[in-house]
């Protein structure tokens, strides 16, 4: 038996004649090659670099970057490393990336219904949409926005548009306001947690019981809505907190800026080692204010403007009295000029009646003696009592006030008054000891774990709420748009791939043509749709290193000024390309994981 089994076995095949083996022989082989050259071209490149005095590894981000960022998600300044630098370049890039992904979706799911509608208008909207911007470049889309929408034709930052809500719009982009977490955070984050576990726990409960039963139901929804309302619930029940030991604010009046802190040794000054209080509410208080503008002519949403003038934004209900007028009212008086308001105090027009009707005309702040077109020179002070405002100081603990001051002087640069653009880079004049001390009383409040944040415009730039700047709503918006054609095709090829039948079927059920698109039709079409939509994902967030053409400055853009200052091009290069890969593949990792679960399971 045994010596029958031998030799239907036949003798062994020597292991350098074995297929299998000679297939694993060579692929070690080859990686063996592969690795090789990869460190002779390794020795190479820092060979070269180093005889050539080129930073050849990532010593550097260590160093004081110096790079001036506009726009960052964490706090940072110059005086931080390259390292750190690097990191606000990626968290841009996902601030873009992930906004930019939700929108385009429901743009591009928008656009796809719409072509195949049955309304001929929309029909045909929806194509030239689809045909015009996909074969459009990118980066033509992004210079358009920036250039020749949001930058000109929005109003300047002092006459910006309020819409309802607190938002502000003006050519330095929106702002709105926004929740922050307080000091007090902390006593509500372990209730908030536990909210969400419940939450969960529910949506798994109920997704169960569907799955038992064998039929469909709404798990998400009771899930939600039970974390909801022990979230809130634990939000009221946490209350507002003491404020951190120590916590006092200082004030400069040159700048009115607030400055909050924890003071260890109680005096008054913010010393290095006292740690700053973020997103702390304060009660800001000032008995006499005064400000000084001066008229402009300036070109403002594509238009002239002639005799403007623009304070801070302010409100009549933040002042016990308020009043505007000439600081030299009878140099006013003999040119017959008067004031009209656009929004009282802050925005208006020097003009002379000339009909004499009492009111404001157009044309009327035209100065006729003038050679050329313009309106009437004229400076205008502002003066307040008991000025009151609630301010919410950023995650640097900074908050800001307009620049007041206590008197202003006849024509006198003072430090109350209201710069325009060109003024702000002219030489200051000569300081002079103020001839009394601004009074400004600031209370920090008590808070409760989160704190709402109001936008306001105390100087030429907007401070508290969030804001998102024209150069972020330019690439947000050619992205989105651009990306939303593609993803339009791609929903209504997935649209057109379910069998006709199902939509039949649907109806001979009583479905109406909603309840058919939304229980039969879509899920179905998602299936198909999903995949590349995934794809278009990926190409948008890879867009976004077109941010150089908006001013924007994201991964690739801080990443070449990295380059530039360091020398160390190839380091960065690296960077730049193992960030962009793991964006990418985080990014496909969760939604091949969402696909896979809605895939259809073969039996």
């Amino acid at each position: 038996m045994s010596s029958r089994a031998q030799t239907t076995g036949g003798p062994r095949v020597p292991f350098y004649r074995n297929v299998k083996t000679i297939g694993t022989l060579a692929q070690v082989a080859f990686v063996l090659v592969m690795a090789l050259g990869a460190y002779v071209v390794y020795r190479n490149v820092t060979t070269a670099l180093q005889q050539a005095n080129i930073p050849s590894d990532f010593s550097f981000l260590d160093d004081r970057a110096g790079v001036p960022i506009a726009e960052t998600a964490i706090r940072y300044d110059g005086d931080d490393s390259y390292a750190r630098a690097f990191l606000i370049g990626v968290l841009n890039t996902l601030k873009v990336a992930l906004l930019g992904v939700a929108l385009a979706t429901v743009l591009g799911i928008t656009i796809g219904v719409m072509r195949i509608s049955r309304n001929f208008l929309l029909r045909a909207f929806s194509t030239l949409y689809v045909e015009t911007l996909r074969n459009t470049p990118l980066a033509v889309q992004i210079i358009f926005w920036y250039t020749a929408v949001l930058t000109p034709l929005p109003p300047r930052i002092l006459n910006a548009t309020q819409l309802p809500g607190g938002i502000f719009l003006s050519n330095q982009g929106i702002a709105l306001p926004w929740p922050y977490p307080s000091y007090h955070f902390g006593a509500w984050l372990p209730w908030l947690a536990v909210s969400l576990l419940a939450g969960a726990a529910v949506w798994w409960w109920r997704r169960g019981v569907f799955k038992r039963l064998d039929r469909p139901g709404n798990a998400v929804g009771p899930g939600l809505l039970v974390a909801l309302l022990l979230a809130v619930a634990s939000y009221l029940l946490a209350g507002k907190g003491d404020l951190p030991t120590g916590t006092a604010a200082t004030f400069r009046e040159t700048s009115g800026i607030i400055t909050v802190f924890t003071d260890r040794d109680d005096d008054g000054i913010k010393d290095v080692g006292e740690r700053f209080v973020p997103y702390a509410a304060l009660d800001v208080n000032v008995e006499t204010v005064q400000l000084q503008a001066r008229t402009q002519d300036l070109v403002e949403s594509r238009q002239l403007t002639f005799g403007r003038f623009y304070f801070p934004t302010l409100e009549t209900a933040e002042f016990e009295a308020v009043e505007v007028d000439f600081l030299d009212p009878e140099a006013a008086a003999e040119q017959d000029l008067a004031i009209h308001f656009f929004d009282f105090p802050s925005r208006g027009v020097v003009y002379r009646d000339l009909n004499g009707d009492g009111d404001y005309d157009d044309g009327e702040q035209m100065n006729p003696e003038s050679e050329r077109p313009s309106g009437y020179p004229a400076t205008l002070r502002l003066s307040g009592e008991d000025f009151q405002r609630v301010l919410v100081a950023d995650r640097n603990g900074e908050a800001r006030l307009p620049r007041f001051s206590t008197e202003v002087g006849g024509g006198s640069e003072s430090r109350g008054e209201n710069l325009s653009p060109a003024q702000l880079f002219a030489p200051a004049p000569a300081a002079e000891e103020p001839s009394d001390v601004l009074a400004v009383d600031i209370t920090p409040r008590e808070s409760r774990p989160l704190v709402w944040s109001v936008p306001s415009i105390p100087i030429s730039t907007y401070v508290g709420g969030v804001r998102l700047s024209t150069s972020y709503l330019a690439l947000l918006l050619a992205l989105v748009v651009y990306t939303a054609s593609f993803i339009a095709e791609i929903v209504r090829a997935g649209l057109q791939a379910v069998p006709i039948g199902q939509r039949e079927a649907a109806k001979s059920l009583g479905l109406s043509d909603a309840q058919s698109f939304r229980h039969v039709v879509f899920p179905q079409a998602m299936r198909i749709i999903l995949p590349p939509m995934i794809s278009q994902f990926l190409n948008l967030t890879k867009n976004s290193s077109l941010a150089p053409l908006a001013a924007y400055a994201e991964l690739f853009t801080i990443s070449i000024i990295i380059a530039n200052q360091t020398g160390a091009s190839v380091p960065v290069t690296i960077m730049i390309i193992v960030a962009y890969l793991v964006i990418s593949l985080v990014f496909a990792l969760v939604l091949n994981t969402i696909n896979a679960r809605m895939a259809l399971v073969e039996r």
